[in-house]
């Protein structure tokens, strides 16, 4: 007689999987030994017992004093992350990571362990693709997230980085696995002074690295929707506004309304509005006086500019203020543009790839001389000569005082 599969117990009284989750959660929690973790730690602590079903771990996880915190951070800021084996790369969830920060896609996870000049360093020096990977990987390791599962080497390299070259990560995953350089390489990083969730002795490996990155983005997800309450709060800017430079060229200015666009679905900023400085307009003048005729009594104005150059150190700013007199009642806040963020990085990497799909330049067809018009009272765009950028470049070193006059002189 054919035996019942088990399967249909299950089919009789089924579970989902969250409810799989949580069940398992409790079963933790309540067989669990005694510990002193912090609760946020024990979170962490608890997702990788759930992930290999060894409570003895817990006697071998090691949290530098501000883990949690600046890990958490680093996530809700979308810091990339770099992982040491594309199995972590493959377990970690895109979904649990855009619930700690929505800007996270496949980019952002960086592995090099596997590229061709990596294998090929490797191969000439005889050491571990490990190493090289590192190495390979320093920008985005500097402010971003390393986490290591698989390879003490590389772990090792790290430290090197840290210790020699002044390399400050966010947060250090350090859970390699194996029985050469294993200790050596968790123990030295423990004493760098950089946040660490690390895993001591010979344990570690890929599925323990993704339970730790995937506990502290449960943990992000939840403090922003602590911070971050359904409806609008009370200290949000009535309206936005995005202040672009302006072109001649018809939809040049697509992509930031799409951004405004964007903002608007939500219901934190009633208004959102753009403007440009370019004389055709919208200008910053009428948007203000548009935003007040709703009903704005708080207005930030957020400039679409990469650099801090003239417009952002002297224009913006006269004009706001000039603007501003007309509406004592209302305040106007002078934002930040868009500078440097590691989220910046991303999307440079993520552009680079897009362009390999592109041909050389010199197959592009141009618009003619005529097609974008000047309008009166704009200037048209003169380069500076190498020459002339030099001089300039001359002056402004010497007014602030990086080279002595009389140098300048011989320049």
């Amino acid at each position: 007689m054919l035996k019942k599969a088990r399967i249909h117990e299950f089919f009789a009284q089924p579970l989902s999987g969250a409810a799989i989750e949580r069940l398992s959660f409790e079963t933790i929690d309540r067989d669990a030994p005694a510990h002193a973790f912090r609760p946020e730690e024990w979170e962490v602590v608890r997702r990788m017992i759930h992930a290999t079903a060894d409570f003895s771990l817990a006697e071998a996880v090691r949290f530098s004093q501000d883990a949690i915190a600046v890990g958490v951070a680093a996530l809700e800021a979308g810091r990339p992350l770099y992982v040491d084996s594309n199995m972590i790369r493959s377990g970690l969830s895109l979904a649990r990571l855009q619930s700690a920060c929505e800007g996270y896609d496949r980019h952002s996870l960086h592995c090099h362990v596997a590229d061709s000049d990596v294998a090929e360093e490797a191969e000439r020096t005889g050491l571990p693709r490990s190493i090289f990977a590192v190495r390979k990987a320093k920008a985005i390791l500097e402010g971003g997230v390393a986490v290591f599962g698989n390879a003490p080497g590389a772990l090792l390299e790290l430290n090197r980085l840290v210790l020699e070259e002044g390399l400050r990560p966010a947060l250090v995953i350090a859970v390699p696995v194996g029985f050469v350089h294993v200790l050596e390489s968790k123990e030295e990083l423990m004493e760098l002074g950089v946040p660490y969730v690390a895993l001591a002795g010979r344990r570690g490996g890929s599925p323990i690295a993704v339970s730790i990155l995937h506990a502290l983005c449960s943990l992000a997800a939840r403090r922003r929707t602590e911070r971050e309450p359904a409806g609008r709060a009370a200290e949000d800017f009535d309206a936005v506004i995005l202040l672009g430079h302006g072109s001649r060229v018809p939809g040049a200015g697509r992509s930031m309304k799409m951004v405004a666009e964007a903002l608007r679905k939500g219901a934190r900023h009633p208004i959102v509005e753009i403007c440009h400085m370019s004389r055709l307009g919208p200008h910053f003048e009428e948007t203000f006086a548009e935003c007040v005729r709703k009903g704005a009594r708080s207005v930030v104005l957020l400039p679409y500019f990469l650099h801090e150059g003239l417009h952002m150190k002297l224009d913006i700013p006269s004009m706001m203020q000039h603007a501003g007199r007309a509406y004592p009642h209302v305040q106007l806040v002078f934002g930040k543009n868009l500078g440097f963020d590691p989220l910046l990085v991303r999307l440079v990497e993520k552009r680079i790839e897009e362009s390999r799909a592109l041909g050389d330049v010199r197959q592009l067809t141009l618009p003619g001389e005529n097609d974008f018009p000047i309008p009166p009272g704009q200037c048209e765009f003169v380069p500076m000569l190498p020459e002339e950028a030099a001089k300039w470049k001359g002056i402004l070193r010497e007014e602030e005082g990086t080279i002595p006059r009389q140098q300048r002189s011989q320049e």
